[in-house]
């Protein structure tokens, strides 16, 4: 007897906090270097024609993922499903109580008659040790499903940094792509896209190098140009409307 007594307080003390985890994601650092966008503002180094004395043959691509019409449609697929992903859990997450009125709110309801009722189920003179554990822990699921009902989910239940990345790995998902070439073709895209309208064009037609920093060389491949050229309306406010800022 002395332990059923004993249960439902127990278990009505621990029903008036929720439970969560918080997991730091890891924010995404740019990966490809800023030259091309200095480019296009006018900055740095100019776009330089495709074929150099100190070339060694056709340029060739350095990126090391596909950039044709299939993925540039791909991409934009991805693009779309991960901004959607997102969109979805800032209306949900806006539409939550303060951390403050979840607590307030599941104080007050841990003392009404429909959770004494609930922690009360199957907890009988007659149970077994065995019986009333398995019934405690039954109680506590229906407890905590009851007062999410009532008061909603706790935000504190959610970290944003970690919903972006869920959202950013659905997009590479959709997309049909690893999340590095996933993460690449954003700058990449983002980059040749803002560039000026006459070096697009010499980058259809040749394809161009755009000299970086220290040793390094951003290069866009003629068919890379031809398939991101046409969809750069749609794919510079599609990037910049997952949040994505060049590093």
């Amino acid at each position: 007897m002395r332990m059923i007594r004993l249960a439902v307080p127990f278990l009505l003390a621990l029903v008036v906090l929720p439970t969560f985890t918080r997991v730091e994601a890891q924010g995404l650092g740019g990966m490809i270097k800023k030259k091309a966008g200095e480019v296009a503002k006018g900055k740095g180094s100019k776009a330089e024609p495709a074929k150099k004395k100190e070339d060694d043959g056709p340029i060739k691509s350095t990126l090391g993922c596909d950039v044709t019409p299939d993925a540039v449609s791909r991409f934009e697929r991805g693009l779309k499903a991960e901004r959607q992903q997102m969109s979805d859990f800032e209306s949900m997450f806006s539409g939550l109580r303060s951390h403050e009125q979840v607590i307030k709110c599941r104080q007050d309801e841990a003392m009404s008659p429909t959770v004494q009722q609930i922690l009360s189920q199957g907890i009988t003179q007659n149970a077994t040790n065995a019986q009333l554990q398995a019934a405690m822990a039954k109680n506590m699921v229906d407890v905590e499903a009851h007062m999410v009902k009532k008061c909603g989910e706790d935000p504190s239940k959610y970290n944003p940094s970690e919903q972006r990345e869920l959202a950013r790995k659905a997009g590479a998902k959709a997309a049909g792509m690893t999340d590095e070439c996933y993460d690449k073709l954003k700058e990449f895209a983002l980059s040749f896209c803002k560039l000026p309208p006459e070096t697009r064009k010499a980058a259809v037609e040749n394809g161009i190098r755009v000299p970086g920093k220290g040793s390094g060389v951003w290069v866009f491949t003629a068919d890379e140009a031809k398939a991101l050229d046409p969809r750069c309306d749609q794919l510079v406010p599609a990037i910049e409307a997952t949040g994505y800022k060049p590093g």
